[in-house]
């Protein structure tokens, strides 16, 4: 492995699905063609990562999260050969793949549990996945689609046993204390790498393993496997991010991070404390759960989003405390009516009620903390959803990229389209697109390429320490990221009125400050430095004799 920096240390991840991305072949579909069109888009934009969810051939019945095989290609989107495509045109255009991979369960459909529900009771085949005679067995594991699902275990017929799934009823739960699964598991992970892939993304780690009398999460067993997969990922020589996703607070997910396992998670609970700071206008919880995240993991290792392919999970009091929710839910009126399973079913848009302030300052937090800010698909855009479509339907509609006939996404007639596209008032397709707000200096896409560039451009924001800011006023938060001779400061304001601060800037008293996107030079740092934000108004400033930023931007 390189001895600099790893890439994904402060990379922007953008996530997207591709069937929803770009038709290429004009069959409705979002294909890796299509998606190969657009990665100069993404280059242009600012990002450093393609986070695809899973790409797998699947019946779909939970957006693909439903495998049947895990080394082939869906062939509604290519095959091995497009996806070899595809990986070398992301390359040469500088971006990593990071792969969606779903290790828990599989589709009914798999030929692994076809072969098990046939097999002896005890045999080989059948301890592919977990099995009992007894649906109250695990009672203390929580049903997590509480909408969808009453248990964790479904009946199967041809079994004569009820089978575990921790997700949805065809969505059988693998057996990982069974070397089998374990090894084609490591398999897989070969099979991809082998191929050119830059990371994955782990997708329900903490329910690997089973315990009677426990919740069934992060068991010790969980870690011993995970462990395998960092050293078999690690003989590889590459630098291949593991980026694991536990919906858990932030001193539950440490263990994944120790340095023999995971390289970074979802700080879902951060995600959670950000929508609840701008619904109050208080910051008092966002900054316990930053400080609390850098004492369990310090450092640049947590993954941070905002909006994605789910809904925004809020959980049963778990993740975040139960005030913590009930604040989300009242001050977020755009998400009442769309809750599902644990959480608020809208992009992120729309729930904030199209409101250009609130976006953008919950933004600029993302870019400037220490981690993986990961932006979903068409956030670029403020593009809106569709309410009223099935299960999560709602946030993965087309990418609109021009005013053309669905948005640029496909050519093909309306009833073939995956989906439809947005057209919503405020967000419909003709005025929301790539196309129109690359011509508009002031527009949120152009707003979000600055941002990027300007990270780029700051060290400090990449892979600087971290380190938050006394601040009298209740809504807003301030901090600074230092990296070597640079440092940068952040102030910003989550409340709906404006603000007037003294920052204590004695330890840098006397030196330069300068505003990082337009160069404006500010009084010198002092005990009593002065500075007013609007509404829902932040900044970054560079503290002391740097570069021109905005020279070489």
């Amino acid at each position: 492995m390189s001895q600099q920096q790893p890439w994904w240390n402060g990379a922007v991840i953008y996530q997207l699905i591709v069937r929803s991305y770009r038709d290429g072949n004009g069959d409705g579909i979002g294909d890796l063609q299509g998606l190969s069109s657009r990665l100069p888009y993404l280059r242009w934009l600012g990002v450093e990562a393609i986070w695809l969810t899973p790409i797998y051939p699947s019946p779909l019945d939970d957006g693909g999260y439903d495998i049947t095989d895990f080394k082939a290609i869906h062939p509604d989107l290519g095959d091995l050969a497009a996806f070899h495509r595809f990986l070398t045109a992301a390359h040469a255009q500088g971006l990593k793949v990071v792969m969606d991979l779903v290790m828990n369960h599989t589709s009914t459909l798999h030929p692994w549990f076809q072969r098990a529900r046939w097999a002896a009771k005890g045999s080989p085949e059948r301890e592919i996945y977990v099995w009992s005679d007894d649906p109250h067995r695990y009672a203390d594991a929580p049903v997590l689609f509480r909408h969808f699902e009453s248990s964790n275990w479904e009946w199967d017929e041809v079994a004569g046993q009820y089978f575990l799934h921790r997700f949805l009823r065809h969505q059988p739960d693998l057996n990982y204390a069974n070397p089998f699964v374990q090894e084609a598991m490591l398999d897989v992970v070969d099979f991809w790498i082998d191929r050119g892939v830059d990371g994955f993304r782990l997708d329900a780690v903490p329910f690997l393993c089973e315990e009677e009398g426990s919740r069934c999460e992060g068991l010790p067993e969980t870690h011993a496997f995970l462990q395998r997969l960092r050293q078999r990922v690690d003989s590889h020589g590459k630098d291949v991010l593991l980026l694991g996703e536990a919906i858990q607070p932030v001193e539950e997910i440490a263990p994944y991070l120790l340095q023999d396992e995971l390289h970074g998670a979802y700080n879902f609970a951060l995600t959670a404390h950000l929508f609840a700071a701008i619904a109050s206008g208080s910051v008092k919880n966002l900054r316990n759960c930053l400080e609390k995240a850098q004492q369990v993991v310090s450092g640049c290792r947590w993954a941070l989003p905002l909006r994605n392919h789910d809904e925004l999970w809020l959980g049963d009091g778990h993740l975040i405390p139960e005030e913590v929710i009930q604040t989300i839910r009242a001050g977020l009126h755009q998400g009442q009516g769309h809750w599902l399973n644990w959480g608020i079913n809208r992009r992120l848009a729309p729930l904030l009620n199209g409101d250009p302030g609130s976006n953008r300052v919950l933004h600029a937090l993302l870019y400037s903390l220490p981690g993986m800010p990961c932006l979903y698909y068409g956030d670029e855009l403020g593009m809106g959803d569709w309410p009223g479509l099935r299960d999560r339907d709602p946030n993965r509609t087309p990418m609109a990229w021009t005013p053309a006939r669905n948005g640029g996404f496909s050519t093909a007639p309306d009833p073939l389209l995956v989906l439809p596209p947005i057209t919503a008032p405020g967000y419909d397709y003709r005025v929301v697109n790539v196309e129109v707000q690359k011509q508009l200096p002031g527009s949120l896409l152009n707003w979000h390429r600055r941002m990027l560039t300007c990270r780029r451009l700051l060290p400090a924001l990449r892979h600087g320490n971290f380190e938050l800011l006394k601040c009298a006023h209740p809504g807003v938060i301030t901090y600074v990221r230092c990296d070597g001779s640079m440092t940068v400061l952040v102030a910003a304001n989550l409340s709906a009125a404006g603000a007037s601060l003294h920052l204590d800037l004695s330890r840098w008293s006397g030196v330069r400050t300068r505003e990082v996107f337009w160069g404006c030079e500010y009084p010198p740092a002092s005990e009593r430095w002065f500075v007013y934000l609007p509404a829902h108004g932040f900044s970054w400033w560079l503290i002391g004799e740097v570069e021109d930023v905005n020279a070489e931007q």
